[in-house]
């Protein structure tokens, strides 16, 4: 008996003398912008321009954010004469740089086979947006 008296004795101040936890240390504020990804929308194709009418011939297509204006590249620009927009966007055309100026739009289906003459081979600039 003097055995289980010991021992819970024992327990008894062993758990009375043992140290108090440490508390958490607290967690330094963390900048939103440090650690967290910005994801940006991934440019995809949305126009497909031709020098020629009827969709033939030299094909530029042309990618970007929907809604964001984009100036040629050197090898395109002033050639095309026929464009179809990719499935569920609407494109227009500028005759000048940075989408000034006038303005053709078409869609994908039918597209156009043949631009006006007024912008045949004269346009600088393209922008799509969702239809």
């Amino acid at each position: 008996m003097q055995l289980a008296t010991l021992l819970a004795t024992l327990f008894a101040t062993t758990a009375l003398a043992a140290p108090a936890p440490f508390p958490a240390p607290e967690a330094a504020p963390i900048a939103l912008e440090e650690t967290t990804p910005i994801l940006e929308a991934r440019a995809q194709a949305l126009i497909d321009l031709w020098k020629n009418k009827n969709f033939l011939d030299l094909k530029f297509t042309g990618s970007a954010n929907p809604g964001d204006c984009k100036n040629l590249p050197s090898n395109f620009n002033d050639i095309a004469s026929s464009g179809k927009a990719k499935a569920g966007f609407r494109c227009t055309i500028w005759v000048n740089k940075n989408c000034s100026g006038t303005g053709f739009s078409f869609n994908q289906n039918p597209g156009s086979a043949s631009f006006p003459d007024w912008i045949n081979d004269k346009a600088s600039s393209w922008k799509c947006v969702k239809a």
